[in-house]
């Protein structure tokens, strides 16, 4: 049964799967650790579905947690690259499991069209990687325009930029990360950087403000 409460549905498809070797046991080694850790954060109502064989979905508890959880997705999904797609609207049997079985309402239908806006997208020389679709049109525009511009900086991270981003975040402390990664920490400062890291967290912080004035 639908409520009035507004929710957010990603759904996220991993980039070239096919070319990846033994991509079902790498896709589960990613998604399941994660998927507990968003459910004990209480940013998912219920475990990520795999509703096909390199698409994934999920129900967030609020459109607030949109922000965190892609950014989560991309950074502990890399060397894999994902399309999200995002919908913002009302759901019926949000608790029920697994969510593509039970779940259904204009969330869904907003992140199937993202995706397929996101796939119509794809043969473009520089495709679009995030979409949203949430019901307002000027929501869509701000959110779709940031991580256009968010995504395009996410393309020039180097293999050795996300593991000092990786070992930033497990360990919340720059010396600690340079520790675990046997460098310096101007090393890891220079990585970060580099990697755009605090553009990253200030584009979540940013984004979460907005999805909170308008929903």
């Amino acid at each position: 049964m639908a409520s009035d409460k507004m929710y957010a549905v990603i759904t996220a498809d991993v980039i070239d799967s096919r070319r990846i070797d033994d991509f079902r046991r790498k896709r589960d080694a990613k998604l399941r650790p994660l998927s507990r850790l968003h459910v004990r954060q209480k940013l998912v109502l219920s475990d990520y579905a795999v509703t096909a064989w390199d698409e994934f979905q999920a129900v967030l508890y609020s459109p607030q947690a949109i922000p965190h959880v892609v950014l989560d997705l991309r950074r502990n999904f890399y060397p894999m690259h994902l399309w999200i797609a995002i919908g913002i609207g009302k759901v019926s049997e949000p608790r029920k499991k697994p969510v593509n079985q039970f779940a259904g309402g204009e969330a869904f239908e907003r992140a199937r069209l993202a995706a397929d806006r996101l796939k119509a997208d794809r043969a473009g020389k520089d495709p679009t990687l995030t979409g949203f679709v949430s019901g307002n049109a000027v929501f869509d525009l701000i959110a779709n325009t940031i991580y256009r511009l968010h995504d395009t900086l996410l393309q020039d991270v180097s293999a050795k930029q996300w593991e000092t981003i990786l070992a930033q975040i497990s360990t919340g402390n720059q010396e600690l990360a340079a520790k675990k990664l046997g460098v310096n920490v101007s090393t890891v400062s220079r990585n970060l950087r580099r990697a755009h890291h605090w553009q990253m967290e200030e584009t979540c912080q940013a984004v979460e403000a907005i999805i909170r004035s308008y929903f």
